[in-house]
């Protein structure tokens, strides 16, 4: 994530946060609570909640010879992004643009296209994971091979010749589930979406699965041609499709200190299921290869800040990856995810055509 100068405004929010915490402990509560134990989590989506947020998304892939001890690692350009948004009720809108004072790397890094649509819905009960991604322009992060050093001439070659790869385009489809089971006590909402305020510390299993397809294109190989011998043949496609389906199981708990002073970590992984089909170039031609495989998949949500009935101010990192060995020794991994942060402030205020539309369909 690039550095970004919005320390001075978080550190304010931080100050006069607290300052009116003793009015904002006595708010009126919403019918039944949203469900949670009031001991543990004020339920606020009763509330208009307001944000400005600072966020960056990113995307990887990576391909390694585990037998040789070759690494490449592939990064889109990404944006940083100021935003604003809102939620009331089960509604959540945010808006983000990415300016160019924040943007200026891509002499560096190349362009990228893209776009990246990740929506992360917490309810009570359920936590559910989406995105739907396209990237195209790609640059190499990450390079290393036997040998390998910054003053080597192959690797130097490399980095002048193919270290920019504006063909390469990737797709990225999905959607993971879990359930909460001490959902009356422990929110993530509280800490991701900020309509929710956890007063107590708590915590939950976390249980659910995962279906995922990810789509790769390019030219030509997605290994440097000077190193391509020192990776598997599995590793050299120019083309790959993956379909993924698997289970889930995890834990997630908040720790507060004095009701308003937080921090959430929600950590999960499984096994699954992974079917991939390249296309690998060779003198003879463009060649085929089917692969079955087991694949690891983690997720990790990490949030800490200041919360109230009113106020939250909070930094997130949301992070999900997926690796798959395509034949023994030859790891393909690829991960999604974002950092963001918020400033919030919730107001008592009604918004009559979204409260008609969640009465029509019964909520």
């Amino acid at each position: 994530m690039r550095t970004l100068s919005v320390f001075p405004a978080v550190a304010l929010a931080v100050v006069l946060a607290p300052l009116n915490s003793a009015a904002q402990d006595t708010l009126r509560m919403p019918p039944g609570n949203g469900g949670f134990d009031s001991a543990y989590v004020i339920d606020c989506t009763h509330m208009l909640t307001t944000r400005f947020y600072v966020s960056s998304k990113f995307n990887a892939m990576n391909m390694r010879d585990q037998d040789i001890g070759s690494n490449v690692e592939y990064r889109p350009n990404t944006r940083t992004n100021l935003g604003l948004g809102a939620s009331y009720r089960a509604l959540t809108l945010n808006i983000g643009i990415g300016f160019p004072f924040l943007n200026s790397d891509d002499s560096l890094r190349g362009k990228t296209r893209y776009f990246d649509g990740q929506a992360n819905i917490y309810g009570r009960r359920w936590v559910i994971n989406l995105f739907a991604q396209s990237y195209r322009g790609y640059y190499i992060d990450r390079l290393s091979y036997p040998g390998s050093a910054a003053q080597d001439s192959t690797y130097l070659r490399i980095m002048d010749d193919e270290r920019l790869r504006p063909d390469m385009r990737q797709r990225n489809l999905g959607v993971s589930v879990m359930h909460i089971f001490g959902n009356k006590r422990f929110s993530y909402r509280a800490a991701f979406n900020q309509d929710a305020w956890q007063k107590r510390s708590a915590g939950s299993m976390l249980l659910g699965g995962n279906v995922v397809y990810q789509g790769l294109r390019a030219d030509h190989s997605t290994i440097p041609v000077a190193v391509d011998s020192l990776f598997s043949p599995a590793l050299r496609f120019r083309r790959i499709d993956q379909f993924e389906v698997g289970g889930l199981f995890g834990y997630a708990h908040t720790f507060v200190i004095a009701k308003h002073v937080f921090f959430s970590l929600s950590t999960s992984g499984g096994l699954g299921l992974a079917y991939s089909r390249s296309t690998t170039p060779s003198e003879e031609g463009d060649k085929l290869r089917d692969d079955w495989s087991l694949a690891v998949r983690t997720q990790a949500r990490v949030a800490m800040g200041y919360n109230s009935a009113r106020t939250y101010v909070g930094v997130q990192y949301v992070n999900e990856q997926s690796i798959t060995n395509l034949t023994p020794g030859a790891q393909y991994a690829w991960n999604v995810g974002n950092y963001r942060l918020f400033i919030t402030y919730r107001f008592k205020a009604r918004v009559k055509p979204v409260d008609a539309a969640m009465r029509w369909f019964g909520q």
